[in-house]
């Protein structure tokens, strides 16, 4: 496999574990896979509401600024 293109690290980290796919998140939360691989490369941007719908339907249990690797709370 390739290297992922997957921007956020932890994020990437926390797929790994759960062993979850770009596809599989999509599915989740009703995105197409290339529109939600284009956001977490950064290509297109990713906005809160995107973020949120994210870790409360693929990662309930972990933070939201540790997934997106948000270091400066006062950012959001």
């Amino acid at each position: 496999m390739g290297r992922s293109c997957i921007s956020y690290e932890n994020l990437r980290a926390e797929m790994g574990r759960k062993n979850i796919t770009i596809k599989d998140m999509a599915s989740l939360c009703g995105y197409s896979r290339d529109r939600l691989a284009r956001k977490l490369s950064k290509k297109t941007p990713l906005n809160l509401a995107e973020a949120f719908q994210i870790q409360q339907k693929v990662f309930p249990d972990k933070d939201i600024y540790y997934l997106f690797d948000l270091e400066d709370r006062q950012a959001i």
